[in-house]
Order: C-alpha cells, then structure tokens, then sequence
C-alpha cells in the first residue's frame, strides 16, 4: 500500500495543473528595500495575453494615483481580542515597544509626505 501511494504522487506531481493558471510561475518584485544579489537575473515570467492589454494597462496606471485610504478607509488597529474571542483573553497588552499612539505614532507630515511619495497627492 505505501508503495502504491508514492506511485499516486509521483504520478500527481507529473501530471499538469487542472487549470492553466495554477502553473504560472510569478516573478518577484523589487523593493525599495531590496538589496538582493538575484534582482539582476532574467525574467522568466512570461504573462499570458490579458495581463499585455494596453487597456489594463492605462486602467492600472489611472489607479495606481488614487490613495487607497480614500476608498477603503484608514487602516483600524487591530483588536486581537475580537478576532480570537475567548473566555479569558490570552493576549498581554501592547507594551511601550509596540506602541503605536503615542510618541511613536505617525505624525501627520510623515503620512502626507508618504502620499506625496506614493504619488496620492501633487
């Protein structure tokens, strides 16, 4: 039996992906971040014909100028406890080291001066 299950998946690991999409390798994304040695490397992505329309193309590019805070909302903080509700919380409170509200915080210049960089405003 043990025998016939690693034939079932070697025999699964051959066979291609019920959908085309499944197969498609994505490429990576430089960061600003990034410093890696690999970002010199060919692609070896090649995207399939819909993702090549000049429409989709001027579509993304009319988006990527919108803040998404202005569609969706600003980011609310994260409550652990209404995510995981028990009867007793598991979750320490937040110390001075993950302190986000106060001295910490974003100050309004760094949020602006974050939308003028991502292009959101002139």
């Amino acid at each position: 039996m043990q025998a016939r299950l690693q034939a079932q998946l070697l025999q699964a690991k051959h066979d291609e992906p019920l959908v085309p999409s499944e197969s498609i390798e994505l490429p990576d994304i430089n960061s600003e971040y990034s410093n890696s040695d690999d970002e010199d490397r060919p692609r070896t992505f090649d995207p399939p014909d819909w993702a090549q329309s000049p429409d989709l193309g001027r579509a993304l590019q009319s988006q990527s100028q919108i803040n998404p805070d202005d569609i969706f909302g600003p980011v609310k903080p994260l409550k652990m406890e209404e995510i995981f509700k028990t009867r007793t919380s598991r979750f320490r409170s937040r110390t001075s080291s993950a302190n986000w509200a106060g001295t910490d915080e974003l100050t309004s210049a760094e949020e602006k001066a974050y939308a003028k960089r991502m292009g959101y405003i002139p």
